[in-house]
């Protein structure tokens, strides 16, 4: 398989700094080592944003853009998307590339990520991902991302969430997304999604794993998913509909000691592109990387 890395080293706007370091270093150390030994062509596209005095919004938005294109030429040319990305936001540009009136999103996090504006408490641009995908902020300036519009909720499965404020509940539920706590929850449901959509956009934001297992960054929430957890839950994806992209966010290495994030993001990349029992994958023999 040809297969398109996307890479986007930015977080909160700014450029190769805390998760914004994460997207090379999953590319050089996990990603590309692992999917070049599982036989695929890779093809490597950074993403920066222009040159000059820009505000984290303006970059965030631009990036989006950016990605967008990248994504839908990815797909044009029958390459799969891979995007690394230091904030989840960035989901917006790549479903946007994917086709946001066919495509249903699975997307693994610990937190809502469906704040707004007005809701807001830390002004982290980064926790309102779900809201701007729907429509529920920001309509004006993500109507400049080339091909988007808003995803309804239903067609958005959040998987793993467990640190979710009241206010990102009350979005979630207004606009019919669903939260999915059980693993053996996530193949009916995405069944369910298959019939509105002819594929599925999957997003891994490496916090959704219990830190007593991997800690991806310094906003990781205890009780999260296994390794084997986030294991069969992808796997159920990849049985029940068509995967269309795939990204992989909020990766700092700094917060990585072990290197066990690492390795549960080359281990979900080769199971999505190569399968568990594909030579090398480390969720079949957990060998390093």
């Amino acid at each position: 398989m040809d297969v398109s890395v996307i890479v986007v080293p930015y977080d909160s706007g700014r450029a190769d700094t805390r998760m914004g370091r994460g997207p090379q270093r999953l590319l050089e150390a996990a990603l590309e080592p692992q999917l070049t030994r599982l036989g695929h062509t890779i093809t490597v596209n950074p993403v920066r944003a222009s040159a000059g005095f820009t505000t984290e919004i303006a970059t965030t938005f631009e990036l989006c853009a950016l990605v967008a294109d990248r994504v839908h030429d990815s797909l044009r040319t029958n390459a799969f998307p891979l995007i690394l990305s230091g904030n989840c936001d960035i989901c917006v540009g790549a479903i946007a590339g994917c086709g946001c009136e066919t495509t249903g999103v699975v997307w693994f996090d610990a937190h809502g990520e469906s704040h707004s504006p007005e809701t807001t408490e830390s002004g982290f641009l980064d926790g309102m991902g779900i809201g701007i995908l729907t429509g529920q902020c920001w309509q004006r300036i993500a109507g400049g991302i080339p091909r988007f519009s808003p995803v309804p909720g239903e067609r958005v499965l959040l998987v793993g969430s467990r640190d979710v404020e009241p206010a990102e509940r009350a979005l979630l539920d207004r606009v019919g997304v669903r939260r999915i706590a059980r693993v053996e929850d996530v193949g009916p449901a995405v069944e369910r999604l298959s019939g509105a959509v002819d594929g599925v956009y999957v997003h891994v934001d490496l916090d959704v794993l219990d830190p007593v297992e991997a800690t991806a960054n310094q906003w990781t929430p205890r009780g999260g998913l296994t390794i084997d957890a986030l294991t069969k839950a992808i796997e159920a994806v990849r049985r029940h509909a068509p995967i269309k992209g795939f990204g992989i966010g909020s990766y700092d290495p700094e917060c990585d000691g072990n290197g066990h994030a690492l390795r549960a993001a080359a281990g979900v990349a080769a199971l999505l592109l190569g399968g568990a029992d594909a030579p090398g994958s480390p969720l079949a023999r957990r060998g390093n990387i």
